[in-house]
């Protein structure tokens, strides 16, 4: 081993890091997330662990004083602390398969961090992003195939998402390399051919944007442009530039305007994306997650405003203030979709104040730092965090923008002029004999317990779930376990999807002693979550759920009352609580429960109909007739838990009439709703 091949498998390994976001693979859970994620972290553990003996090896690769990197250490420190005095450590740590962050993914980045910004010279820093440039490029070719469909998009079919399975995180991709291609284009503006290769390559992004509907990027797009022309049209150093800079403003303001003119055409109402803009109004706003979730971040910071929560604890925060009218959106949110507010409440002030530091170390290396940029160069740096911070308004940063944001803060560190961080010099034979063995060590450490181990765990994860569907119960029951003991990262995750498959595993044909031991391993695991997670309303639920799917409802009723307790405002607690007391002969203690998750918010059609089924359990008849009387017909009419109520209380007669009326509205199928008439009168 020497420098050469040292050097050798940090640049490699610097080199593939552009081309992590094409990696997805069905075989894996949350395939679009994990397969990027657990590939990125293998090349820095290398590259870091190559890195460490490097620097000690020779001190021109070690890493200088900057204000940039007092940032990032501040940071993770504040950060680090955070999540060790958070509710959940573990998950803080480990996160989830869903995510794939936590504190384990900070730590990968301020070592991708350390490793960039100490291996490469400004040569190498333009190649790597002409690199990142054109893995661009090739992902705007693959998302202009999902446009002209030739290609799907893998969640909506009106809003591309190249292979990151999501049309947010493709857009701050782009958004990103849009303003590094004009940073370059700006240094290489009097070579003819790359002015003109930039110039294409940013149009072709731009239309990427657009396709994506994403108002977060194309809102900061148009921001970030601004602020770039307002800072440019004050350059003194070209003429020329001041004059664009201007006519870009202009440009801008006419764009803007033009469409405020014709927002409420027949054109941009049939446009997917431009209807997305202009069809926003207050009353939308209101249905949408930010308008419900960032009041509720608000509250998590207030409750712990020094060092909050930890990470991947926001689900404690929305549990707590969860507001009934939330049922027109996803049942739990695990981010306040706004990374500024996340970070608020990750870290309270002190977290959100060391993220935003990294904004402010950036902008004072880019205009004080005694670099070598242009004032255009500025000015487009300038412009790139603008996008940026306006488009985290929105949204909440992904591996791969992560990735991107630190990318900048290595390029603009190495631009700093700061002395190395330590200078003592260390023996050769002292690398060879000490560092060397104790770096492969901790790599091979590293490479099985961050990443070897929790792959398995998540192959075994679809594994299970495929073997579900493929009605193998022998081999889901098998690989549950397996997804269950392969690592901590996920666990939950394998928890609530072995909870919920309980039920049809154990209805199967498999053998009793099989069954019972299956049973055995599941009940101890959804218990040992529910005590080790004893706070969490989502974790309770599933216990129940678990424990009520299989009948045992002294056994699940507990855990949904916890659930209640912790989050008294959703009302799935109440009617699971409610299903319980109906299964127990208790109809009028069910109808109490259901009247509140109704009164929480009447216009929820579910809570409705549960209420309106109570009703008809407990025999009041009058209420029943008021509920139904508000109700669209075909939501009663085909609703199969009113056809349980009354063949319950054997209420024939109605539930005769209930199936005419379906015959009625549902002709095509008269012969089923007749057989089941005959069934009923047969009684």
């Amino acid at each position: 081993m020497n420098k050469q091949m040292l050097r050798g498998v940090i640049f490699a390994g610097l080199f593939l890091i552009p081309f992590v976001p094409f990696l997805v693979s069905s075989s894996l859970f949350f395939p679009f997330i994990t397969t990027k994620a657990f590939a990125w972290r293998a090349i820095v553990e290398v590259i870091f662990a190559a890195w460490v003996v490097l620097a000690l090896w020779d001190k021109q690769y070690r890493p200088k004083r900057s204000i940039i990197l007092y940032a990032v250490l501040a940071f993770l420190a504040v950060i680090g602390l955070a999540d060790l005095l958070g509710v959940d450590r573990a998950a803080s740590f480990w996160s989830n398969f869903e995510r794939m962050e936590g504190y384990i993914s900070l730590l990968h980045l301020g070592a991708f961090f350390l490793v960039i910004s100490s291996i490469f010279e400004e040569k190498h820093w333009t190649r790597w992003w002409n690199t990142s440039l054109a893995a661009s490029a090739i992902m705007a070719g693959y998302a202009l195939l999902q446009v002209w469909g030739v290609l799907q998009p893998s969640q909506d079919l009106a809003r591309v998402d190249g292979t990151f399975g999501n049309a947010i995180y493709l857009a701050v991709y782009m958004l990103i390399h849009i303003f590094v291609a004009l940073l370059l284009m700006a240094r290489e503006w009097r070579n003819k051919n790359m002015r003109w290769t930039y110039s294409l390559l940013i149009i072709f992004q731009i239309i990427i944007i657009y396709y994506t509907a994403t108002r977060g990027a194309i809102l900061g797009l148009l921001g970030g442009l601004l602020v770039m022309a307002v800072i440019n049209s004050m350059n003194k150093e070209d003429r020329s530039i001041r004059k664009a800079s201007i006519a870009v403003i202009v440009g801008l303001a006419v764009l803007v305007g033009g469409f405020f003119m014709v927002k409420d055409s027949a054109f941009v109402a049939k446009s997917p994306v431009l209807s997305r803009f202009s069809t926003l109004t207050l009353a939308d706003i209101k249905t949408q997650g930010r308008y419900f979730v960032w009041p509720i971040a608000l509250e998590g910071f207030k409750e712990r405003p020094i060092l909050g929560w930890g990470q991947e604890n926001f689900s404690y925060v929305f549990q707590e203030h969860y507001k009934p009218e939330m049922f027109i959106l996803e049942p739990w949110f695990d981010r306040a979709h706004n990374i500024f507010l996340d970070w608020a409440v990750v870290g309270g002030l002190l977290g959100l104040l060391a993220y935003l530091l990294l904004y402010a170390a950036y902008l004072r290396v880019v205009w004080r730092g005694g670099n070598r940029f242009s004032f255009a160069e500025k000015s487009i740096l300038t412009g790139l965090i603008s996008a940026y911070f306006f488009h985290n308004f929105f949204v909440f940063d992904h591996l791969t923008s992560y990735v991107l944001f630190f990318s900048l803060l290595a390029y603009l560190h190495s631009h700093a002029t700061g002395e190395l961080l330590w200078i003592k010099d260390v023996s050769e034979t002292r690398i060879k004999s000490l560092a060397v063995p104790a770096a492969a060590v901790l790599l091979v450490l590293a490479l099985y317990f961050v990443n070897a181990k929790p792959l398995m765990g998540n192959v075994y994860t679809i594994e299970a779930l495929k073997a579900v569907q493929l009605k193998n119960p022998p081999a889901a029951a098998t690989y549950f376990e397996k997804a269950y003991q392969a690592s901590l990262l996920g666990r939950p995750e394998v928890v609530e999807h072995m909870s919920s498959n309980v039920p049809s595993i154990l209805g199967s044909n498999i053998s009793a002693e099989e069954k019972n031991s299956f049973y055995s391993f599941a009940k101890a695991a959804v218990e040992g979550q529910a005590k080790k997670f004893s706070n969490s309303a989502r974790t309770e639920l599933i216990a129940g759920s678990f424990f009520s799917g299989l009948g045992l409802l002294d056994d699940a009723k507990p855990y949904f009352e916890r659930a209640k307790e912790l989050s008294p405002g959703k009302q799935l607690s109440y009617f699971e609580l409610g299903a319980i007391a109906i299964n127990q002969g208790r109809s009028v203690e069910a109808l109490e429960l259901f009247k509140q998750a109704y009164e929480m918010a009447p216009g929820y059609n579910e809570a409705k109909i549960i209420y309106l089924a109570g009703a008809i359990y407990a025999g009041d008849r009058a209420l029943e007739r008021e509920l139904m009387s508000g109700m669209p017909e075909r939501l009663v009419v085909f609703d199969d838990r009113i056809v349980s109520a009354y063949y319950a209380t054997k209420r024939f007669g109605d539930l005769t009439a209930l199936f005419g009326r379906r015959k009625a509205l549902d002709p095509q199928n008269a012969a089923t709703y007749d057989e089941y008439i005959r069934q009923i009168r047969n009684q």
